[in-house]
């Protein structure tokens, strides 16, 4: 089983340190990746200079990375919290979602994978959740914040984790604002902020927060990446 997998963690716009974190999340997924049995070949969005053939893979996996531009959905592109955006990704990534959903080929959408689906479907997002959100890294090199999501019964999420409240490891300050077409919310966080999206017909799971990450609870990101891949065998 081949997975695609694309992030844009060399973008020239993150700091060494931001690129570090990102390439450590990266090595965890690929790690889970390999330990369920699956090949991966990795991309890095923003270093592709065309579009990427999602049919021939038998899923794809969106990883996290910088701030989505808000000018693909008609946002703020003043907003002065921005930070990492690299236009040529987000293109090149909305394409790639798109044309998996063309192709009927999976998508599994960490973070900023999941704001790219809901830009991707028309949808849009906040720029900003706050300085005292509790979702955000507050401090450099500081660990996720982990917090409790509440997750919809019957949805493809509850039925990977076998649960419908789950603690999980985020690090962000972007969030969806106006979901896109055929997307509906699957998990929410206390404050209300959307957690989890899912696809209505096609097989598209997006989660805010990271599996991946070390702070995550032990056997999330495989209990995720086993219903992905039973989808990738199955499409």
């Amino acid at each position: 089983m081949r997975i695609l997998v694309s992030d844009s963690r060399a973008a020239p716009c993150h700091t060494p340190a931001f690129e570090a974190e990102l390439r450590e999340l990266a090595a965890g997924a690929l790690r889970g990746l390999a330990d369920a049995g699956a090949e991966s070949e990795v991309l890095d969005a923003s270093a592709q200079t065309g579009p990427a053939d999602p049919a021939a893979f038998d899923g794809v996996l969106l990883l996290g990375g910088g701030d989505v531009d808000p000018a693909l959905y008609a946002g703020d592109t003043d907003e002065p919290a921005l930070d990492g955006v690299h236009r040529p990704a987000d293109e090149f990534e909305i394409r790639l979602i798109e044309d998996a959903a063309a192709a009927g080929t999976p998508v599994l959408a960490i973070c900023r994978g999941l704001q790219l689906a809901n830009v991707a479907f028309g949808g849009s997002l906040i720029e900003d959740l706050g300085k005292d959100s509790f979702h955000r890294i507050h401090v450099d090199a500081a660990p996720m914040a982990v917090h409790d999501v509440d997750i919809v019964p019957g949805s493809r999420l509850a039925a990977a984790l076998g649960a419908t409240r789950v603690p999980v490891a985020s690090g962000h300050h972007q969030a969806v604002r106006r979901l896109g077409r055929g997307l509906r919310v699957v998990a929410t966080a206390d404050d209300g902020v959307i957690e989890a999206v899912e696809h209505e017909t096609a097989w598209l799971l997006g989660v805010q927060f990271h599996p991946e990450d070390v702070a995550a609870p032990p056997g999330q990101l495989q209990a995720l990446l086993a219903a992905f891949l039973r989808a990738c065998r199955d499409s």
